[in-house]
């Protein structure tokens, strides 16, 4: 019998580069929330562990649900045997966290049809070895994430806003963003006060985020600015979500906004924040 995942996707409100680690990575403060753009995974039972995706450039070995199900395999001794189809509804490397999104949900999926032989913490730590932003997908909702992306602090507080996102059709590696990242780019933790202090005013919140890597991804890629820039001209709060390359604004798109959409060939994107990962 066919069962059927929902992958949710994820924005950055806001995204604050601390410092370059030992390990080349860099601590980040950011704020993430889930939205209600879900990719959509199949799963039927199968002989041979078979993985694929509507995205057709993807070798199987290099799909990141299968990667993650080789280190469930490893970290349990367990063989995993399904026909496992994924449906990409979220744009890829836009900032979405569609793969990050799907290597969770696979993996919460698998501990819990093998009776949980996972505690959270090596479910973290398995996570962790796939991608920086995996970790938030475990439960979703509104989260405070710092470290390199490992270290999730769940929120209670609940938004209900329309956004928009506009996707210009551009693959932004995150790898590239961050080797450009230089100490201009940081910010002292200290600093990050103001935004501790607005977490349940959305407008205020909103009004105070910055974003360094989408900075950094503007400079980059024009297209990415023009689509900013056209939004505030417009009167919309816009902003880029992680490193590019999609651009989010709050509410509901004009009929203008629409037809620039159309003309200049960017995918738009109607949904709303979610407050749960399932």
């Amino acid at each position: 019998m066919e069962k059927i995942l929902k992958s949710p996707a994820k924005i950055n409100l806001g995204l604050w580069v601390i410092n370059k680690r030992i390990d080349g990575y860099h601590n980040i403060f950011t704020l993430m929330h889930t939205i209600d753009l879900y990719d959509r995974i199949y799963i039927k039972p199968s002989a041979v562990l078979k993985v694929s995706s509507s995205n057709p450039f993807i070798k199987q070995e290099d799909n990141i649900v299968y990667k993650t199900i080789k280190l469930f395999e490893d970290y349990t001794d367990i063989e995993v045997n399904y026909d496992i189809y994924i449906e990409k509804n979220i744009p890829v490397g836009a900032g979405l966290g569609g793969g990050s999104s799907n290597a969770a949900t696979i993996l919460k999926f698998l501990n819990k049809e093998y009776s949980y032989p996972l505690s959270e913490e090596k479910m973290i730590e398995i996570l962790s070895k796939i991608g920086s932003d995996t970790v938030f997908f475990l439960k979703g909702g509104f989260a405070v994430v710092e470290g390199k992306g490992e270290k999730v602090n769940y929120l209670d507080i609940s938004f209900d806003r329309d956004i928009f996102i506009i996707y210009p059709n551009i693959n932004v590696s995150t790898k590239e963003i961050y080797s450009r990242v230089t100490d201009r780019d940081l910010t002292k933790y200290e600093e990050l006060d103001i935004i501790f202090n607005l977490l349940r005013d959305f407008d205020k919140l909103i009004d105070n985020i910055q974003n360094k890597l989408g900075d950094i991804a503007e400079e980059l890629y024009p297209q990415i600015k023009e689509v900013k820039n056209t939004l505030n001209y417009l009167g919309y709060k816009a902003f880029v979500t992680g490193s590019g390359s999609a651009v989010v604004a709050i509410g509901q798109p004009s009929e203008k906004v629409e037809t620039i959409c159309k003309l200049k060939n960017w995918k738009l994107i109607k949904t709303k924040l979610s407050n749960t990962g399932e």
